[in-house]
């Protein structure tokens, strides 16, 4: 891998580890859990600006100001893949240290009526919906999808090739 891709992918995994656990420990905290679900979506869509901060940086410093779509596409999708494999472990740790923690603050703020309509639906689920396993590929999926979106979006924007003259 690129040392470059390897790079992005870690500085944009390291922001969505340290956005996220600022936001465990103040805004979910002191808000609840709506305010802090959007908080940890903004945070996971930062980390992937690491994305087109890696192809721009392949484009200016080392291919001479020009990337084609497929190369730009390739490169996002290295740093994107990293992101997610970092993401990945943060939220398996995380629900194994913290998922208890988690399992009672989801509960914050629903009426007694609410937390048994919540308990009865996880009563209804496999147990593999709420292991730690399964919870990390599933954040890990949805940040591969956003991070695809950025990558598509960003290789839009930031595609230049060189015109020769003849």
């Amino acid at each position: 891998m690129k040392n470059y891709i390897l790079r992005y992918g870690l500085i944009g995994g390291s922001i969505s580890i340290v956005l996220g656990l600022t936001n465990w420990f103040t805004v979910a905290e002191w808000y609840g859990p709506t305010v802090s679900q959007v908080i940890g979506w903004i945070s996971i869509t930062l980390s992937l600006m690491c994305v087109p901060l890696g192809i721009k940086y392949y484009r200016d410093k080392l291919n001479h100001g020009s990337v084609s779509f497929g190369k730009g596409f390739r490169i996002g999708i290295g740093i994107t893949f990293v992101v997610t494999v970092v993401i990945f472990i943060y939220s398996v740790l995380f629900y194994l240290l913290a998922g208890d923690s988690y399992d009672e603050w989801r509960k914050r703020g629903l009426s007694e009526a609410e937390v048994l309509e919540l308990e009865a639906q996880i009563a209804q689920g496999p147990d593999f919906l709420y292991s730690f396993w399964f919870q990390g590929f599933a954040l890990m999926f949805s940040v591969f999808i956003i991070g695809m979106i950025v990558n598509l979006i960003s290789n839009l924007v930031l595609k230049r090739t060189t015109i020769e003259l003849n």
